[in-house]
């Protein structure tokens, strides 16, 4: 079946035109020259078989029938404009993934593996927050990355990591004042992490047994990123987990003295929305990062 159009590109030539009852101004909007619009409003009115301007010496009028074809066209050119910018943020959206993850977790991890993500997933951009909520299951995110405490009655697919601590010290203080047996710890300053206080006495009590002196605590903070901060300025012994502290460790900005570390019973899950969980981006990047944690 045949439909009877007229060529789409004079269409919009013309709704230009009309609007601005100029072909000079017409070809300054379309990137085009004056005698290609010309050209396609002939083309335009041969197809119609009447005119759509009266070319005076004053410039353009609309004819009749360029008064009635106008709105018309106008109207349809909108649609198909809406409709077009709708498929594609459609595509935009497919290929577009909103993480609410933990300010350490975004800053010390996701951030600089952000190359290999694109050398990965492409097409993928990443919309990445720290928001906060008590449900927050109902948001807009696609993948939720928090740490919780290990339990058998979290989903095991969804544990990203278990998450294991390492004492980290800058080379300037460890030069200092040497750490050559578990004990030296304690003559440093000890930073503590204000929302887990407990990761300390966990780990004295693991390395130390119940026999050791009181510590001596630095400064509190409460994110690993703002501690590890002040590890690297020398203020102290940090506690931090091995796959944010690593690239660091490696390129001997901090050092773990005596390969210190343990598991400190808490894990880095991951949670989906239950209408994103058929996202096919959500379930590659998710076991993307699953592998990478794990390597």
């Amino acid at each position: 079946m045949r439909h009877n159009f007229p060529p789409m590109n004079a269409l919009k030539v013309f709704e230009v035109a009309a609007r601005h009852l100029s072909f000079s101004k017409a070809a300054e909007e379309l990137f085009v020259t004056q005698g290609a619009v010309s050209k396609q409003i002939q083309s335009l009115e041969q197809y119609l078989e009447q005119p759509l301007f009266h070319r005076e010496k004053g410039g353009l009028t609309l004819t009749d029938a360029g008064k009635l074809y106008l709105p018309t066209v106008a109207e349809a050119m909108e649609s198909i404009q809406s409709a077009t910018a709708l498929i594609k943020q459609s595509v935009a959206d497919s290929n577009s993934l909103l993480i609410n993850t933990t300010p350490s977790f975004s800053t010390l991890w996701l951030i600089p593996k952000l190359k290999r993500i694109k050398e990965q997933f492409p097409d993928l951009t990443l919309q990445v927050t720290s928001t906060h909520s008590e449900n927050i299951l109902s948001t807009e995110s696609d993948v939720i990355i928090r740490c919780l405490p290990i339990s058998p009655n979290l989903d095991p697919e969804s544990l990203l990591v278990a998450e294991e601590l390492v004492a980290v010290i800058s080379q300037e203080r460890l030069q200092a004042s040497p750490i050559r047996e578990a004990k030296d710890i304690l003559n440093h300053p000890l930073i503590l992490h204000t929302t887990r206080p407990q990761l300390w006495t966990s780990f004295l009590s693991h390395y130390l047994a119940e026999d050791y002196r009181a510590p001596q605590f630095s400064d509190g903070f409460e994110h690993f990123f703002m501690s590890m901060e002040a590890v690297k300025r020398g203020q102290g012994i940090g506690l931090l987990p091995s796959f944010l502290a690593g690239d660091l460790i490696e390129k001997g900005e901090l050092v773990n003295p005596m390969q210190i570390k343990f598991m400190s019973g808490y894990g880095y899950y991951f949670s989906v929305p239950v209408h994103k969980r058929s996202n096919v981006r959500v379930v590659e990047l998710t076991r993307w990062m699953k592998e990478m944690l794990a390597s």
